[in-house]
């Protein structure tokens, strides 16, 4: 049991998955029950499958009317493919060609509006269940379009409806850290409770990482939280007060000065206090009085320390009143999309390829058989992913979850004759489906298409040979979107490149910290191998008009190496102990920027959660003029690197 326990806390450590999917069911479940009393049976489909479609549906950028406005457009067109896909599927040729032109559509979206891209993904949603349902007997035009328009508009209410969001985690976990630093400086004097308290901090920080570290390449959902990079730049930030605190406490055993310590100490905690005020919506004032009395006294290498960990405080604070640049995708201009429409830019090259993905299985459905062909335009989607590199990664893990999936799902079928027990289940594998989407693509794939085949039974009725025909046309449409990205535009030397790219930035991060402390000179010979290694890889691409970004990345990284190189050698002095400390606690506050910096940088590549600062030269603590300098051409290389990252193919 404890490591059943431990695998779903893996996955889910904060129970995200749970809550949501609970209130996904639910939802489901109401829309269900209406869909049905307006429009009977298949009121009632329609209207579990639009719940559906929009609580898979990634959350969408923007305030609130902004989100209404999106699902209204999402309502729109679902109403226009209700109305309007039977009576186009009735003539072939049009149909597929319309399909292929409407999927590339649906692809190209994603240059200007990711909102809109999302949308209309849904709505083929409802494409394919109207080429289904209107191909079956007694389906109803009226009945249909009633569930459908009903069942949106409460599922859009409950999806805009927060009961315990991810933004009130972020709220509530940076608050509980800030408590257990309030109690670290009210037990500085303490060893005991001062060792048990850091250590339960230290703890529940890096519990909180996990929560940002999920690689889950089945969804990779950059808004798993709510105004995720805030609350990562709080968390790492939080993170250095609490090193600070540790590194601090010597001072106050060994300054003989009471009543200055613990004058520090009380504006120390109350600052703390105060920052607490930005997670409730109020107004914080950081005071540094009892700095200023530390300024004037002999104390300068405490001072030093002080003046670093003040600076954090107004860090956090400046971040809670949006002074700091944090995750923002700037609105391209027509101008920039046109540019960007290309047959090398990844984007297009998707779009292309499920469209020609889907086109093939409409084909199948229009002139072979209907329910074949739908459920091949079903693997086809559920398998196409951004790139051939994705589609490999996660090709097989899908297609044994959906043999699983489906294999369960047709023994149930056949051993449940009870139709109360058949929807319970039914419930249960719809819980499943959203609850496992951020789980490893066997868990994912497996209980999406239980669910989907479920639902299909409904439809059509119990059959264990119609089950197994289902799973055979879901492989076929795995082997069709195989077969469509390992043809069209593979990237055998970009996928090599990324890679070898992505393993180079923990190494980076690694020197950076051994500027301070740590074996600088194994770490440094570990990378101009790696960095040999990238180089070689470059020069021998036959493709080397469309890698020079990777050139680009090369030079950056190997004047990285060669200024921190310098900046070793230069701060050398920092470690002799006739020298004073203060200068060595702002070179480790700026060291740490620069190597979460090479972190962000790696989340960013990964499209994981991640924060990056706008402006270094303000941030550098450090006085010394060549230290600052150096740190600064640091950052200014860091700054071209996560440019140029955001073209690689992932």
């Amino acid at each position: 049991m404890d490591k059943i326990a431990k695998f779903f806390k893996y996955y889910d450590p904060a129970w995200f998955a749970l809550s949501y999917s609970i209130k996904a069911t639910i939802s489901i479940l109401i829309c269900g029950f209406i869909g049905y009393y307006i429009g009977g049976f298949f009121g009632m489909v329609y209207a579990a499958s639009s719940s559906m479609s929009i609580f898979f549906l990634s959350s969408l950028e923007g305030n609130i009317k902004i989100k209404i406005s999106y699902f209204v457009i999402y309502i729109i067109l679902g109403i226009c493919s209700v109305l309007f896909v039977n009576a186009l599927f009735k003539f072939h040729i049009i149909f597929c060609f319309f399909t292929l032109i409407w999927m590339i559509f649906v692809g190209f979206s994603n240059l200007f509006n990711q909102n809109l891209n999302k949308i209309l993904s849904i709505v083929n949603a409802t494409g394919l269940l109207s080429i289904i349902a209107s191909n079956q007997p007694g389906w109803n035009l009226q009945d249909s379009l009633g569930g459908f328009v009903a069942s949106s508009i409460i599922a859009a209410t409950f999806r805009l409806t927060r009961f315990g969001t991810y933004g009130k985690f972020t709220k509530r976990s940076c608050m509980m850290i800030l408590d257990e630093l309030v109690q670290i400086s009210q037990n500085i004097n303490n060893d005991k409770e001062f060792l048990n308290l850091s250590k339960q901090c230290n703890e529940h920080i890096n519990d909180i990482k996990n929560l940002f570290a999920n690689k889950s390449s089945t969804i990779k959902d950059e808004r798993l939280i709510i105004h995720h990079s805030r609350a990562i730049f709080y968390l790492y930030k939080l993170e250095d007060i609490y090193n600070l605190l540790i590194s601090m406490q010597r001072y106050f055993k060994t300054i003989k000065n009471p009543d200055l310590l613990n004058l520090i100490n009380s504006e120390i905690i109350r600052n703390l206090i105060e920052l607490k005020n930005i997670f409730i919506d109020k107004n914080s004032t950081i005071k540094d009085d009892a700095l200023n009395i530390a300024r004037q006294s002999d104390h300068t290498i405490f001072t030093a320390s002080l003046e670093v960990l003040y600076s954090k405080f107004h860090l956090i604070k400046d971040g809670g009143e949006d002074k700091i640049t944090l995750e923002y995708k700037k609105q391209k201009s027509i101008k920039e999309i046109i540019k960007d429409t290309t047959l090398h830019n990844p984007t297009i090259q998707y779009s292309l390829r499920l469209a020609i993905g889907v086109s093939i299985a409409i084909i199948i459905a229009s002139f072979i058989d209907v329910h074949n062909g739908v459920w091949i335009a079903i693997g086809v989607i559920s398998m196409s992913k951004d790139s051939s590199y994705m589609t490999k990664i996660t090709g097989i893990a899908n297609i044994k979850g959906a043999i699983i999936g489906i294999a369960l799902t047709s023994i149930l079928i056949n051993l449940i004759s009870n139709n109360s027990i058949f929807a319970i289940l039914c419930v249960i594998s719809i819980f499943l489906a959203f609850y496992l989407k951020n789980f490893p693509p066997i868990y994912a794939m497996g209980a999406f298409m239980g669910a989907f085949a479920m639902a299909y039974s409904l439809i059509l009725g119990n059959s264990m040979e119609m089950v197994y025909i289902r799973i055979i046309d879901i492989l076929i449409g795995f082997i069709v979107s195989f077969g469509v990205a390992f043809m069209l535009f593979r990237h055998t030397n970009e996928i090599k490149l990324s890679n070898t790219y992505i393993e180079l930035l923990p190494k980076f991060k690694k020197l950076s910290n051994s500027v301070i402390e740590g074996r600088f000179t194994i770490e440094q010979n570990e990378i101009l191998n790696s960095l040999t290694w990238y180089h070689n890889t470059i020069t021998q691409s036959d493709r080397s008009k469309e890698l020079k970004r990777y050139l680009e990345i090369y030079r950056n990284l190997y004047d990285i190496s060669s200024l921190l190189s310098n900046l070793k050698v230069y701060t050398q002095w920092l470690n002799h102990p006739s020298k004073p400390n203060g200068a060595k606690d702002a070179l480790i506050s700026d060291i740490n920027i620069i190597s979460t910096r090479f972190e962000m940088i790696e989340k960013r590549v990964d499209k994981l959660p991640y924060y990056f600062y706008d402006n270094m030269e303000s941030r550098i603590l450090s006085q010394d003029k060549k230290i600052r300098f150096l740190l600064l051409e640091i950052a200014k290389r860091q700054d071209r690197i996560i440019a140029y990252s955001d073209l690689l193919i992932r």
